[in-house]
């Protein structure tokens, strides 16, 4: 599909635990090794139709250097703190469908990447999601999923329908207007199927502070999870 992309969200500025993107989970991958890994696996991807989406801070310079050097894929930079003018480098003629990926999901799976894009396409949808939005009082949707196995996709043309209502407020997330349904589009949720009803749904794979990353270091060693190894589908289907 000539106008998917793929865009991850990244920077190493995170307040709760800064440089988060470049920590080791094993003694040989980093958090953006797992991401990008996952994302190389899937079959609609490669690394033409990867970005990542950061921010021109210095301190981004060694995630920029190390992703460039490492997987050469593309490299957005724009504001830290207006995430949504990161996405302004797709506003032109062109109808991309964008898969948003947050990097802080070491274990975003590739089969489930592929099922969510040929469901998107199937289903006609403007958007698409995994997600529950707890803090959208419009999006009160459950997700079938564990947190942090978390997937977006969604039109760039119906993104940029609201570019001049984004604000101080919203541009943090770029799907704000999405989830909470503040103009016509088709949005949908994506339901859990096969061996991926079988993981608990109250486990978290995000990675947002200290805890969470000990957590995470110790279950991925103790299953042996890889970079593009279709780790959590194949937690799924031994559960």
């Amino acid at each position: 599909m000539k106008n998917l992309k793929c865009v991850i969200e990244a920077r190493m500025g995170s307040k709760r635990l800064p440089g988060k993107s470049m920590k080791f989970l094993t003694t040989k991958f980093r958090l953006i090794d797992f991401i990008i890994g996952n994302i190389l696996s899937s079959s609609f991807f490669n690394k033409k139709n990867i970005f990542l989406l950061t921010s021109k801070k210095k301190n981004n310079h060694k995630l920029i250097s190390y992703v460039t050097k490492k997987y050469k894929i593309n490299i957005i930079k724009g504001s830290e703190k207006n995430v949504y003018s990161r996405y302004k480098f797709f506003d032109d003629k062109k109808n991309y469908i964008l898969l948003r990926i947050t990097a802080d999901n070491p274990l975003v799976d590739p089969k489930l990447i592929d099922s969510f894009i040929r469901y998107f396409i199937s289903s006609k949808s403007d958007y698409l999601t995994t997600r529950a939005m707890s803090h959208s009082k419009r999006w009160k949707v459950k997700s079938d999923y564990p947190k942090g196995i978390s997937l977006e996709i969604f039109s760039s043309k119906k993104l940029f329908v609201n570019d001049k209502k984004f604000n101080i407020k919203n541009q943090e997330s770029p799907t704000w207007f999405f989830y909470n349904k503040k103009f016509s589009a088709k949005i949908n949720k994506f339901k859990s199927f096969g061996y991926y009803k079988r993981f608990k749904k109250n486990f978290s794979f995000t990675i947002d502070t200290l805890k969470d990353l000990k957590r995470l270091r110790k279950f991925i060693k103790k299953h042996n999870c890889t970079p593009g190894k279709n780790n959590f589908y194949k937690l799924c289907k031994s559960y």
